[in-house]
């Protein structure tokens, strides 16, 4: 058998195994939405290799879509960060994200589950001083893992923490998020 041949038989095995031990457990394809509040910290930025920039943390607000069949998920998450400032005092700066992922969610018990998403993000910085703005546009790979925790037959809610490594930052940018989100997967446990 040749390389190509085993690799695909693995990923396919894996992938057939994740799907039969997950969350959903053949609830057929589910849409889900939510909102989420979160920080995100950049570490620092080189601009045109002139100089750095050093970024406080921000507070950021998402919306999210989604689609999930067996666990797996395929999910949309834009968000907006409130204005933040940098090591220069006369230059504030904001993060505007677009993230498209897919992710796995483990089967849930008491009332909880993990998730993993791989996802690619594009980050757009927007730089502000004293009315002028300017914004670096960056893509790259996220990572993420999460705990949720159903709150209702419907709603749940997710904690998360995401990696981000683009080719504009010199150091990855780091995100954590609360997540509520309704729809997705009814939960056929006990009556809350």
């Amino acid at each position: 058998m040749k390389l190509k041949h085993s690799l695909l038989l693995t990923a396919s095995t894996l992938f057939i195994f994740l799907s039969a031990n997950s969350h959903a457990g053949r609830e057929g394809v589910n849409a889900y939405y939510g909102l989420g509040l979160g920080a995100a910290a950049p570490q620092s930025i080189d601009i045109l290799g002139y100089f750095d920039l050093d970024f406080d943390p921000t507070a950021n607000m998402e919306i999210i879509l989604g689609i999930e069949e067996d666990g797996w998920a395929l999910e949309a998450i834009a968000s907006r960060s409130i204005d933040a400032g940098t090591n220069l005092s006369v230059l504030d700066y904001n993060l505007q994200t677009l993230d498209l992922g897919i992710g796995y969610r483990t089967i849930e018990k008491n009332n909880r589950y993990y998730k993993f998403k791989y996802s690619k993000t594009d980050v757009d910085i927007q730089l502000d001083a004293s009315g002028t703005t300017a914004t670096a546009e960056t893509e790259g790979n996220s990572l993420s893992f999460g705990m949720g925790f159903r709150m209702d037959r419907e709603e749940r809610m997710e904690v998360d923490i995401t990696y981000h490594d683009n080719d504009a930052t010199k150091e990855p940018i780091y995100f954590v998020n609360l997540r509520y989100i309704w729809g997705g997967a009814p939960y056929h446990g006990t009556a809350f």
